[in-house]
């Protein structure tokens, strides 16, 4: 098992976060957010820094979590606006979403690292009623794909493509499909169990509903390359019912799934999305989960 923590989880501040991810006994984490910028915005000079950092810390780098292709159009006429204010993101059209691309990779060179998360594209917040991943959307996610796996495989990079709930795409069996379509060693799948559980199922064709998560895990497993780990209890009487908490105190059943996740060879990594403390005990969680599969 590769047990390891997205560092901004605990702050954006990398010197605070590595001391106290190291301090917990994790040696291995994934970057998204660094000083209100997401990882794929940094310039080369501030990536040196913070690779400095977790240098010092000993730690060593899984993942960029970049948020390439979230907020990028899928169609011209899409609205789409940010879930979360302080969630730092890059915008801007495909084309530009290409571009950064190569400037990530690059800078996954200077973390040492060959993973890179992308998305699958923002659904929008003017189609009332739409279901994300249609025909036609996957033909055209797919054929972003495949320019963006040509990019990463230029660099000797690999795109893990996460199925997220305000995505085209949020159960894992969907970001399978593109996958397969693309069918190149640079893409396979960021597969985020809590993601595929609170999907909004009004807006996922039916072609897609159906599987427990176990099932979805032994349906995936091939094309995984990297996980993410978050759990939720779902609350009717709120008026959002997927409330996070702990690791292995919500709805999804991690006692059972964790060691099947553990039997791959892939970093799987904490976003518990709660604050600093109960992130540090959800690491600490995962610290002893790991030992004893050890």
């Amino acid at each position: 098992m590769k047990p390891c923590i997205i560092t901004d989880q605990i702050t954006q501040n990398l010197a605070i976060a590595s001391k106290t991810i190291r301090d917990h006994g994790l040696h291995l984490v994934e970057l998204h957010g660094i000083e209100g910028k997401s990882v794929e915005c940094l310039s080369e000079k501030e990536a040196q820094s913070a690779k400095a950092l977790l240098d010092q810390a000993g730690l060593e780098t899984a993942s960029l979590a970049t948020t390439l292709f979230f907020m990028a159009p899928l169609y011209d006429d899409y609205e789409i606006s940010l879930f979360k204010p302080e969630f730092a993101v890059f915008r801007g059209s495909i084309q530009d979403h290409l571009k950064q691309l190569d400037h990530a990779c690059h800078l996954a060179d200077i973390f040492g690292c060959s993973i890179l998360r992308v998305f699958p594209f923002r659904f929008p917040d003017n189609r009332p009623g739409k279901k994300g991943g249609t025909e036609e959307d996957l033909d055209k996610i797919a054929h972003i794909m495949k320019q963006a796996a040509d990019i990463a495989a230029a660099h000797g990079k690999v795109l893990v493509l996460e199925n997220c709930p305000y995505s085209h795409l949020p159960k894992g069996k969907m970001t399978q499909e593109i996958v397969h379509r693309v069918n190149s060693p640079a893409l396979k799948m960021l597969w985020d169990p809590g993601n595929s559980y609170r999907a909004e199922v009004t807006q996922v064709p039916e072609k897609w509903l159906g599987l427990r998560l176990e099932e979805e895990f032994q349906a995936v497993k091939d094309d995984i390359g990297h996980m993410h780990l978050k759990n939720y209890h779902y609350d009717d009487t709120k008026a959002k019912p997927f409330v996070h908490v702990g690791l292995l105190e919500g709805d999804i059943d991690y006692g059972s799934l964790l060691p099947k996740m553990a039997a791959l060879n892939a970093a799987v990594s904490l976003e518990p999305e709660l604050e600093p403390d109960a992130c540090v005990r959800d690491m600490d969680g995962l610290v002893q989960e790991a030992r004893e599969m050890a």
